[in-house]
């Protein structure tokens, strides 16, 4: 029997908490590393965004495409030293141009989520998703790396609980389950001690059945 996947709903109320866990950062946070990444907060928010906005556009085109994301010119590094985006809040403006960015690139995720039709799918290396998949996978990139960006800050963040089996369900099939989802989504996504370094993947492709 298939069990319950991600919902706009779900997402939306993620990228809430996220919008709260940002909005703690002072202006000059930024340029902290982030948990354990390469990466610093800035690039690693700014990461998550071009997730939201990229997944969105991939699902939202009238025709399906499966071959590729968005054909964009990737454009180049705001700076030196880091990840090309697409989406890139002025540093000028500090923790409000952040939580702004993930306010608009999530909320665009969700209500293209939220509006696709049944059985509608788009690109992803990783299997085509359809609207609960890119739900799933949103969440996944948002909550992750928030999680990131908001330990290095000692700031807890979790997802709730049913947020987080829904997500294993949709799109980590072989992932282990205990009685707190949210360790095991960290642990899927090489986030805890005994899982850090670890190679990982989800399966975000439409399935007859999910969470079996």
């Amino acid at each position: 029997m298939t069990r319950d996947v991600s919902t706009p709903a779900d997402l939306r109320a993620v990228v809430d908490s996220i919008m709260a866990g940002f909005a703690r950062v002072p202006d000059d946070g930024w340029e902290r590393p982030a948990h354990r990444l390469d990466w610093d907060c800035r690039d690693t928010a700014t990461h998550l965004m071009d997730d939201f906005a990229f997944y969105a556009m991939n699902l939202s085109s009238r025709e399906v495409h499966v071959d590729t994301y968005v054909p964009f010119l990737e454009p180049p590094p705001w700076r030196e030293g880091s990840p090309p985006m697409f989406c890139w809040p002025d540093p000028a403006g500090g923790t409000a141009a952040i939580v702004r960015g993930v306010d608009a690139t999530g909320g665009l995720l969700v209500a293209v989520t939220a509006t696709a039709p049944e059985g509608h799918v788009g690109y992803h290396p990783f299997g085509h998703p359809d609207a609960s998949g890119f739900a799933a996978i949103g969440i996944v990139e948002g909550a992750a790396h928030a999680w990131d960006v908001l330990t290095a800050h000692d700031i807890p963040f979790a997802v709730e609980a049913g947020i987080a089996e829904r997500v294993l369900n949709r799109v980590f099939p072989d992932a282990r389950r205990t009685d707190d989802p949210w360790t095991d989504l960290l642990a899927a996504t090489g986030r805890t001690e005994e899982t850090r370094g670890t190679s990982w993947r989800w399966d975000s492709s439409v399935r007859d059945t999910y969470g079996d």
